[in-house]
């Protein structure tokens, strides 16, 4: 389903790697196991929490009494519902009629506070006819809480009730599930043993893209089987430890502080960003660490490849590419090349530029994008990201620097209110 495509005139291969890392390969794979026996890696386990069947059921009730879905949290969280609803639904599928919907609701994110975005989203819904579904684990998230309370008191004006348009996804043990439960409202729990920002295949997600005929049921298909892989000391075996390894080494070894993810498929930008906010976020401490930038296909080659070529040696470059569209179309009538043929060649040309420069690439390869491979996708990144701690030192699962933004920012809305 996936495979990884090492260029051969940068002096590393699979072998090479193993060879120089092999006592560290043994100790961070016999951690990574420790720590998912010690239900440290929960978000392997998905298939335990997973509410297919009672999902499935409330998008069935739902999906033709509401227009559209609108997902209320802040930007890191709402990248997984982004990123999976473009990668499979592409860019413009708010735009198509509701009968190539299959008669399932619109999908947006408000991922912000910004007052003109708020306007700007309620100005395009008709309240009477859009389901909220409001998402925080703690229950406390400052921002994501402002939302629910604007559209909350916007439903209550227009003589509407919160429980028929509102449903909450949150932790078992926070106040807004208390709440919500006091005031009736449908909740789906997340797991608190799986830690946030690996949360991606729960509810947190699997409720919202059920609403945009997606076949959550398919995250099955794969789990049992892909899950033992990633224990694996062969790196041709575990794509995870692989890539995890040329990303080390690539840090370690060569001073590469920067990595760029350049993917060769438009409907990839979201997941890009998805896998940045992963790292930033949960290896970024203690000194350490690369600056994870992404690149998106033909656009950024004509702006940046310059700068990768010519550029400081001090740089990673993830290519991204799959073996065909499912639809393509030909230029003219009058040439034999299709849209895909220049997709193609323009990342070949791309990236032969860079190699001939002796900067490290590699590329990730996939049949095709489907439920399936996106969901293989996002457990690689996330393990890569479990080994990767163990190679590095440094803990994955905590953010101080984020919960010290968090910390001004309500001692800030406390003064505001003294003053107002």
């Amino acid at each position: 389903m996936i495979h990884i495509e090492l260029w051969k005139n940068i002096n590393i291969s699979e072998w090479h790697l193993e060879k120089k890392y092999h006592s560290k390969i043994d100790s961070a794979i016999c951690e990574v196991k420790k720590k998912y026996e010690d239900w440290c890696l929960d978000f392997l386990n998905v298939d335990r929490y997973f509410e297919a069947d009672r999902i499935s059921e409330f998008v069935e009730e739902n999906k033709e009494q509401f227009d559209s879905v609108v997902v209320l949290w802040i930007w890191g969280s709402a990248l997984w519902t982004k990123a999976i609803f473009q990668a499979l639904k592409w860019k413009y599928y708010n735009e198509l009629s509701r009968e190539k919907r299959g008669w399932y609701p619109k999908l947006h994110v408000l991922d912000n506070v910004d007052p003109t975005e708020i306007q700007n989203i309620t100005e395009i819904l008709e309240l009477k006819k859009t389901l909220f579904i409001v998402v925080s684990k703690s229950g406390t998230t400052i921002e994501t809480m402002a939302q629910y309370n604007f559209f909350s008191s916007e439903i209550v004006k227009m003589g509407l009730e919160i429980k028929k348009h509102f449903v909450i996804i949150t932790w078992e043990n926070s106040l807004l599930n208390k709440g919500s439960l006091e005031n009736k409202l449908e909740v789906f729990e997340i797991p608190d043993t799986i830690w946030w920002r690996f949360s991606v295949l729960t509810n947190v997600w699997l409720l919202p893209l059920a609403f945009t005929w997606i076949d959550i049921k398919k995250l099955f298909t794969w789990v049992g089987n892909i899950k033992q892989s990633l224990f694996s000391k062969d790196i041709w075996e575990n794509k995870a430890l692989l890539t995890a390894l040329i990303q080390y080494h690539s840090y370690r070894e060569l001073w590469n502080n920067i990595t760029i993810f350049f993917p060769y498929i438009s409907n990839l930008s979201f997941f890009s960003q998805w896998y940045k906010q992963l790292v930033w976020e949960s290896l970024g401490k203690n000194g350490k660490w690369i600056t994870l930038g992404c690149s998106q296909w033909v656009t950024d080659q004509h702006s940046q490849l310059q700068l990768y070529c010519e550029g400081p040696n001090d740089k990673l470059i993830i290519f991204f590419e799959w073996d065909s569209f499912w639809v393509d179309s030909k230029i003219s009538s009058q040439d034999n090349i299709s849209f895909w043929d220049l997709m193609k060649a323009s990342k070949t040309g791309t990236q032969e530029s860079i190699n001939n420069t002796w900067k490290l690439t590699y590329t990730i390869k996939i049949k095709k994008l489907d439920e399936e491979s996106l969901w293989a996708l996002i457990v690689l990144f996330e393990t890569q990201v479990a080994i990767l701690w163990e190679l590095l030192w440094v803990n994955a699962f905590d953010q101080p620097w984020v919960e010290a933004g968090k910390m001004i920012t309500k001692e800030m809305l406390e003064e505001y209110k003294k003053t107002s």
